[in-house]
């Protein structure tokens, strides 16, 4: 016999991804689809009695009142998180490898691209309106020296084959004398939140074709879901931002003629450390300490303090007992940070940029740092070719910088580097080199990888003790 009154635990799957021709059908047939629905039944979650399966079903026969529902709720009331509940599924196709840079910046989007590492590529690119508008003798400069850097590709690709490189090796080294005007093809799960700050700070980007994305994905999503992406403009804060750093730039510039190179604790190669949380151990102890009993942290702390590193270790070993590759670490081990400054290739950035619960500050690309160069290629007696191609495209970037500074860096290959600022906590840092040390990993991000886990290791030792990439962990265990 059922107590009254007493509750059992269930779960209903409200909603699931399903595509879009069939959506499509669906409408066809009178069927009221949208994903205001959801957002607008789990917006009244908190001020109606009813169960949520009957919330769903009144959105779902009205949606107009369902949309009504969103814009008081979300807009009027504030509750943006409401619109968290509708999600899209989004086929982006014909962008440049260098606008993939900026759309996958936004952290709480979800990307899966094209790989440039395991398919060869083609000859398709994107040619950036702000070329076309120079002449067609511009057009026509870019068009030439892009196709240049393909034909360098595939010298570099059968030239890699060859001397007997695998072929995944060959296609993977091979384009680092590829433009980031190369197209490129991508899906994005997001939701409606998300993808309204995406539009609107997407317009305000000085890059063309990063407003056109903006009005086309505006265009889209606002048919679908009208009630939650509703304001699509940049706000003057978004404007402001290029321009400020542009002036900011050229003050750091003047204040730093003649100045020279703050020095920083160098690691190796492109990777600096510049700042980590002192006794980073301690705090890492002591917030699983706190975690486990109902002391104050100043306790825990003093408690972790006071322990040598054996003790540490065991508290560590006893708290993760049991891990695998697959785990991630306690989230007591966020308590503790790394800030890094690393020389970075295009080509390993677009592997560093999907680590985005990290906080990742690039610069722009900078012809005096060089380029980096595969050791494949090396090994292959063929540098020549990457380093002519990539003075090729540094020539055109030279003059693209007069005419249209802006979109230069479309004629740019991913060997061209840049630096850039990884601030990174210890968790964080655990699922990057479970990742990028392991064997199968991309061969500059590899180096970098192995760069962090050194100094997280020198510097958090009794943390540190299952950091290592994923086939030497499993080695390991």
């Amino acid at each position: 016999m059922i107590k009254k009154g007493v509750r059992f635990l269930k779960v209903v799957i409200a909603g699931y991804n399903i595509e879009a021709e069939e959506v499509e059908r669906l409408l066809a047939q009178g069927a009221p689809l949208t994903p205001e629905v959801i957002a607008a039944s789990y917006a009244r979650i908190s001020r109606d009695p009813r169960s949520v399966a009957a919330i769903r079903r009144d959105a779902r026969e009205d949606v107009e009142r369902a949309r009504r529902s969103n814009e008081r709720i979300v807009f009027g009331m504030g509750h943006a998180s409401i619109a968290e509940h509708a999600v899209f599924n989004i086929d982006v196709s014909g962008i440049s490898r260098l606008a993939v840079e900026e759309l996958e910046h936004f952290r709480l989007a979800s990307f899966t691209e094209k790989s440039q590492r395991y398919i060869k590529l083609g000859r398709d690119i994107v040619v950036p309106k702000e070329v076309r508008a120079k002449g067609s003798r511009m057009e026509r400069r870019f068009r030439e020296t892009a196709g240049r850097l393909q034909k360098a590709y595939s010298e570099l690709y059968r030239v890699l084959l060859d001397r007997g490189y695998d072929e995944g090796i060959a296609r993977e080294d091979a384009r680092y004398a590829m433009p980031l005007a190369t197209a490129a093809q991508l899906g994005m799960t997001v939701n409606a939140r998300e993808l309204e700050y995406m539009i609107a700070r997407l317009s305000a980007h000085p890059l063309s074709e990063l407003q056109k994305l903006s009005g086309m994905l505006y265009k889209k999503a606002k048919v679908i879901a009208p009630s939650l992406i509703r304001y699509p403009d940049a706000t003057d804060y978004f404007k402001n931002i290029a321009r400020a750093k542009v002036d900011i730039g050229a003050e750091m510039r003047q204040l730093m003629k003649g100045a020279g190179s703050n020095s920083y604790v160098k690691v190796e190669g492109n990777v600096r450390l510049l700042d980590w949380t002192r006794r980073g151990d301690e705090r890492i102890v002591a917030a699983i300490l706190f975690s486990s009993s109902n002391v104050t942290m100043g306790d825990a702390l003093e408690a972790a303090g006071k322990m040598n590193r054996a003790e540490k270790v065991r508290v560590i070993e006893k708290a993760m007992k049991g891990i695998e590759s697959h785990d991630s670490v306690l989230r007591e081990f966020e308590s503790v940070h790394m800030l890094f400054e690393f020389i970075v290739s295009a080509s390993c950035f677009a592997q560093l940029k999907r680590h985005r619960l990290a906080t990742i500050i690039p610069q722009n690309y900078d012809l005096s740092l060089g380029i980096s160069v595969p050791h494949s290629i090396d090994g292959a007696g063929a540098v020549r070719i990457l380093r002519d191609a990539a003075r090729d495209a540094s020539d055109l970037y030279r003059e693209l910088v007069r005419c249209c500074p802006g979109a230069a860096d479309y004629i740019l290959t991913n060997a061209h580097r840049r630096r850039v600022l990884f601030d990174v906590n210890m968790r964080e840092i655990y699922h990057f080199v479970r990742l990028r040390s392991d064997r199968h990993a991309q061969w500059e991000i590899r180096e970098v990888s192995g760069a962090v886990a050194l100094e997280a290791k020198r510097h958090f030792r009794s943390a540190s003790i299952y950091l290592s990439g994923k086939d030497e962990f499993d080695r390991k265990r």
